[in-house]
This record gives C-alpha cells, sequence and structure tokens, in this order.
C-alpha cells in the first residue's frame, strides 16, 4: 500500500481518464451510504493515492458537511476538481454515480421477478459490509480528526445528542463550530493551495446560476394528474433541484423529502417508495441515486428513462454549484488559524455524525447474531489490518447472510 509520503505523484495533476476510473471502481465498491464514502475516500485518496493530505481532505470534509446536498458526492467532486480540474470533476461524479444508477434501474425492471431469498440474503451481507466499512471509517477518521482530548469528549457529545434527543446535524455542527473557535488551538497552517481553478468570476456565476434556479422552481407547480409527460419531467426537476438544495446531511436525510414530493400528487405508492428506499440500500455509491429509481418509477412507460435521468441531475445539481461557488473562497481563507479552529471543531463533530449513524440505523439493522459480530469483527481486521479489498470481503459476508 503506498502513503501520503511515498508516493511521487502526490503533486501532479490526473487526467480525467486516470480520475474516471479511480472514482468508478469506487462507484462499483462503495457500499454503506455516505457515511462510509467519506472512509473510502480518506483511504484511496489520502493514504494510498496522496492526491491530498490529511488536512486538505479535513478542509474539504469540513466544507461539504456544511453545504445542502449529497456531502460524500460533493467530497468526490471537490477532490476530483483540485486534482484535474472541472471536467476530471464531472468524470469523478459520473463514475461514481452511474453503476448504482444503472443498477437501480435495472432493479425497477426485474425486482417483481427476483426470488424473495436472493434478496434477503443480498440485502443482509450488503449491510454487515456497510458495518464493516464505517467501523473502518471511524477507525481512519478518529484517529486524523480527533487527536486530542477535547475534539474526543465533543465528538461523544455529538454522538449521544443524536442519538437520545431530536436535535439535528446542522446546529450541532454549528455549535461545534463555535466550540471550536474557542477553545481548539491551532498550531500549525495548511499547505497553500496551488490550485489553477479560476476564484471569483466561476463563483459569481456559480452562485447566481444556483439563486436563478432555486428562484425558477418555486414558480407553481403543474397539474401533473392529468399525465401530461411534459408537466410532468418539469414538476420533477423543480421538486428534485429543491430538494437538493435544502436538504443538510444528505443520506438518509434526504428520503422524507423526496417522500412528499413523490407521495403527496400520487406519482408513487407507499409501496413503491419503500422499494426504492430498500433498493438503494443494496447498491453502492451515493444515496442521492434513489432519484433516478423515483424518476424511472414516477414517469409514464415511455418517460422512464427521461424521467430518471431530470430526477438525477436535478438533485445533484445545486450541490455542484453551490461547491463550487464557495470552494475558492474556502481555499484562500483556510489558512487563517480561527478557522482552523473551527474546522477542526467541525471534523470532531463529523466524527461524532459517524459514530451516531454507526450504530443506528447501520448497527442496528445489521447485527441479529453474535455469528454476525464475528463475521464483522473478522472483517473490519481484514479490511483494516490486512488490507483486504471490499470485494474479497463480500463473498464472505453473502455466506454469513445465507447461514
Amino acid at each position: 500500500m503506498s502513503s501520503a509520503n511515498s508516493n511521487p505523484s502526490s503533486s501532479q495533476k490526473a487526467s480525467t481518464s486516470e480520475v474516471f476510473v479511480e472514482f468508478l471502481k469506487l462507484g462499483l465498491t462503495s457500499f454503506g451510504g455516505p457515511v462510509a464514502h467519506i472512509g473510502f475516500f480518506q483511504r484511496r485518496f489520502v493514504d494510498q493515492l496522496a492526491w491530498l493530505d490529511a488536512k486538505r481532505f479535513a478542509s474539504l470534509l469540513a466544507l461539504c458537511q456544511f453545504l445542502p446536498g449529497p456531502a460524500s458526492s460533493q467530497l468526490g467532486f471537490a477532490i476530483a476538481l483540485q486534482r484535474g480540474g472541472l471536467w476530471a470533476a464531472v468524470a469523478a461524479f459520473f463514475a461514481f454515480t452511474l453503476p448504482s444508477v444503472l443498477i437501480l434501474l435495472c432493479l425497477v425492471a426485474i425486482t417483481p421477478y427476483l426470488p424473495q431469498w436472493l434478496y434477503s440474503n443480498m440485502f443482509g451481507a450488503l449491510k454487515l459490509l456497510a458495518v464493516v466499512v464505517v467501523a473502518d471509517a471511524l477507525w481512519g477518521m478518529g484517529q486524523s480528526l480527533c487527536n486530542s482530548l477535547f475534539k474526543r469528549i465533543l465528538a461523544l457529545a455529538v454522538a449521544l445528542a443524536l442519538s437520545i434527543g431530536s436535535i439535528g446535524p446542522w446546529p450541532l455542527l454549528l455549535l461545534a463550530a463555535l466550540l471550536g473557535l474557542l477553545f481548539i488551538p491551532v498550531t500549525n497552517k495548511l499547505a497553500p493551495d496551488r490550485s489553477k481553478f479560476t476564484i471569483k468570476r466561476s463563483s459569481v456565476v456559480c452562485l447566481a446560476t444556483f439563486l436563478g434556479l432555486l428562484l425558477l422552481t418555486m414558480l407553481p407547480k403543474p397539474d401533473v394528474a392529468g399525465g401530461d409527460q411534459q408537466a410532468l419531467l418539469w414538476y420533477l426537476a423543480s421538486e428534485f433541484y429543491q430538494v437538493g438544495s435544502l436538504v443538510f446531511g444528505g443520506g438518509h436525510v434526504v428520503l422524507p423529502l423526496l417522500q412528499s414530493s413523490v407521495l403527496q400528487p400520487g406519482l408513487l405508492s407507499e409501496a413503491e417508495f419503500l422499494s426504492a428506499y430498500g433498493s438503494a440500500q443494496i447498491v453502492p455509491g451515493p444515496m442521492f441515486s434513489i432519484a433516478a429509481y423515483l424518476g424511472a418509477v414516477a414517469g409514464a412507460q415511455s418517460l422512464s428513462l427521461q424521467g430518471a435521468v431530470v430526477a438525477l441531475l436535478a438533485i445533484f445539481l445545486p450541490g455542484f454549484l453551490l461547491l463550487m461557488a464557495v470552494l475558492p473562497y474556502w481555499q484562500k481563507v483556510m489558512n487563517n488559524r480561527q478557522l482552523a479552529a473551527v474546522v477542526a471543531g467541525v471534523n470532531a463533530a463529523v466524527v461524532g455524525l459517524l459514530l451516531a449513524s454507526f450504530f443506528h440505523p447501520v448497527l442496528s439493522s445489521a447485527i441479529y447474531s453474535y455469528s454476525d459480530v464475528v463475521v464483522v469483527a473478522f472483517g473490519f481486521y481484514a479490511i483494516r489490518f490486512l488490507g483486504w479489498s471490499m470485494l474479497y470481503i463480500l463473498p464472505l459476508l453473502l455466506l454469513a447472510a445465507a447461514i
């Protein structure tokens, strides 16, 4: 395994094809949802490829946690943007997202004919894999982001608050930012940013585009009850763009908003929505890919593919526009020590978010027996300490689920 210190290409710009291949590998193997994807990205792009150092990764992660939209996809987009430029970032998005989209669209067609035992075994194995991946992410990020007693206490407090209270992640992140500013000393600055990405003009264009599209989607919605295909596509575009613009936390947080968007006008039944949710749990890649499933099912038969494409692009676009609008300024001010303290507090809180998610729903919905514990423990050991690939672990988990 190469490390950040030994990789000679750490300062070289990656080609678009290289970025595409790396993210395609992750798109095919990144099970476990957004909290696990962060661990995948850290392991691959920081520890193995050294595309960026741990501090730069932490600063991008903090930014993506603050912005609305799919945090893990935004993080991958930002990594590719800084490593290879805009077209590399676009390639990274498609490479990371298309595998899950294609699998979900296939499931739309074949789920009614899939044997229940096979579906159940696959679902059980991938839930165990999610436990392994999230545990690995917690281990790695806990060591790098919670390297002091105060940060560990802050992470545990955030996890406890999420587990026993009704408070959401956004207020906790703000509180952690304030506590970081007040109590976390920061002596080291980040390395100077040498990115050639344009700064102010691109930011203004992206922010204006984001706001303009958001205002456009707030116009009165067309009536979709009559079956008009163009009205349906516009409804999907506006609803899913608003969801992508306003949801913080990503992943499971997006589901209630999507549910109201497709159930209230009668585009999907509750059973169809739950089927989409269940399918999204057993595919790699971003949770926001569920938009393609919902768009395909909501559309008429002749519009299923168009509905999937429109819904998918609409839900991802606002998060990427906001990221490109804010990222250049974020890069320029990250050497400020006060802001570095704020980011350190936010990163400790992110570990707390991961910890809370690890216990519920990841752990609580996957572990049902002592044998599950043994299999998960071995999988964690194999990935963390033996360097096994996820593709080696998955057959073991499928066998355990079948037994």
